[in-house]
């Protein structure tokens, strides 16, 4: 969804980094599990790089002619407001809300702060770090409909390779490097069948385990 140049020179940056991890036990925000990861984190630490990064997406997103970009907090929050400021325009973000179930890693992406003033009526740019299932940018993009923003696409640095603009409810959805990793529900994680460890430094594997140490005591 990109040049190969953006492509191949956002690998790279990622690779010096350290921030693709593969052969390991993660758990993703929407509770799927998988054998990789994007280390953001890595990316955030050095503005230089979080800076070139978000260049190439302001090149790659500058023919949707956003009026406002917006992203989920925290990674797309960043990404959002760094991408905003090479194209000259605002970024807001939205945030989560409380779980409504135990089920539910963490509530649903909404907007505080009267951000939801900022994008009604507005052409928005919904941004992310890292796409996985969508469920944020999904979410993020939800709100900005109820706020009574037009969201006209969504862009991201890394997507994951288990979406499209159709499955995302978008017209349209670009990114900087596809970084295909194999995932499963919780139920169907072969990973968990085979008794790997989950990994509780990355993504959201201790959210998970202390989900079903709740649930074991309501139980």
């Amino acid at each position: 969804m990109t040049t190969i140049s953006a492509a191949a020179e956002t690998r790279q940056v990622l690779v010096d980094c350290q921030a693709l991890l593969a052969d390991d036990h993660f758990v993703y925000i929407s509770g799927d599990h998988g054998s990789g990861w994007v280390d953001k984190d890595a990316i955030f630490v050095d503005p230089q790089r979080i800076r070139r990064l978000t260049q190439l997406l302001a090149a790659a997103v500058k023919q949707f002619n956003a009026e406002i970009l917006c992203g989920p907090a925290t990674g797309g929050l960043i990404v959002a407001q760094w991408t905003a400021f090479e194209l000259g325009l605002p970024a807001v973000f939205a945030e989560h809300t409380q779980p409504r179930s135990a089920q539910q890693l963490r509530g649903d992406f909404t907007f505080h702060r009267g951000y939801d003033r900022l994008v009604a009526g507005k052409r928005v740019l919904v941004v992310d770090d890292v796409v996985n299932t969508g469920l944020s940018v999904r979410q993020t993009a939800a709100a900005v409909r109820q706020a009574g923003g037009e969201v006209i696409a969504i862009a991201a640095l890394v997507d994951r390779g288990n979406v499209d603009a159709e499955s995302l409810g978008v017209p349209d959805y670009v990114y900087l490097l596809e970084y295909d990793i194999p995932d499963w529900s919780a139920a169907d994680c072969p990973l968990c069948k085979a008794g790997v460890p989950i990994n509780t430094r990355y993504a959201h594997g201790q959210d998970f385990l202390d989900a079903q140490q709740q649930r074991a005591a309501d139980a």
